[in-house]
């Protein structure tokens, strides 16, 4: 949350921050916290906030069209009144003689109300789990497009094994444990170990040593058993 790239990212324009991580980094947990941080920021009817969240049991459920619809019924909320575009959108679809909207629909409206807003951010957690690579690039190429037409600030997190496709205001920040972190946890937690690790330093020292080099950038918690 204090580094550079996050800070320029969250006070930059039209910025992209793309968020890998290993298995067990912590990216949801990260982007929760971002999450949260943002909506006690920018509470203002001209600051947007939208979140996907991307699972692997729902893939059927997360089509690009899905996704998009996504954003835009988490966008229209924050607006003081419903847009013109939602409200035509809505009267046309209501009688139920057309179907479910089209993607040049969704598109239209998004487009619509992140012009009005000061600032929109979106956030996209395990992008990595979506079905298919189609999805993925066709999903950052609609925000993409967006983005060229409104301040959209975009964040990513996907694990590193998947390839994606980077805008120019692109820039990375890998997710990963530090060692420092993990050593507090580690050292909070040796008080819950029996009599004679609790009393040996050293040893303490040497387990601590193994799991740090054994997690590797993970910060998954468990309990200690020895």
């Amino acid at each position: 949350m204090e580094s550079t790239p996050f800070i320029e990212w969250l006070e930059g324009k039209k910025k992209t921050l793309f968020c890998p991580g290993i298995p067990g980094a912590g990216k949801t947990m990260i982007a929760s916290i971002v999450i949260d941080h943002l909506k006690a920021s920018f509470s203002d009817s001209k600051t947007g906030n939208a979140f996907l969240y991307c699972t692997y049991k729902r893939q059927d459920n997360q089509e690009v069209d899905d996704l998009l619809a996504s954003l835009l019924g988490q966008l229209t909320p924050w607006k003081s009144t419903i847009p013109e575009s939602v409200r035509k959108l809505y009267q046309e679809h209501l009688d139920g003689q057309k179907g479910r909207l089209s993607r040049n629909e969704i598109y239209g409206a998004l487009s619509s109300i992140t012009k009005t807003n000061s600032r929109t951010f979106i956030i996209i957690d395990a992008l990595d789990e979506c079905k298919e690579d189609r999805i993925r690039n066709e999903l950052l190429s609609e925000v993409y497009k967006l983005q060229e037409g409104s301040d959209i600030r975009l964040m990513v997190t996907f694990r590193p094994s998947i390839e994606l496709e980077p805008p120019n205001s692109m820039t990375k920040l890998e997710i990963r444990a530090c060692e420092e972190d993990i050593d507090q946890y580690l050292s909070g937690q040796m008080s819950g170990l029996c009599t004679i690790v609790r009393k040996n330093n050293e040893l303490q020292r040497k387990i601590k040593d193994r799991i740090l080099i054994l997690v590797d950038g993970m910060y998954v918690r468990h309990p200690l058993r020895v």
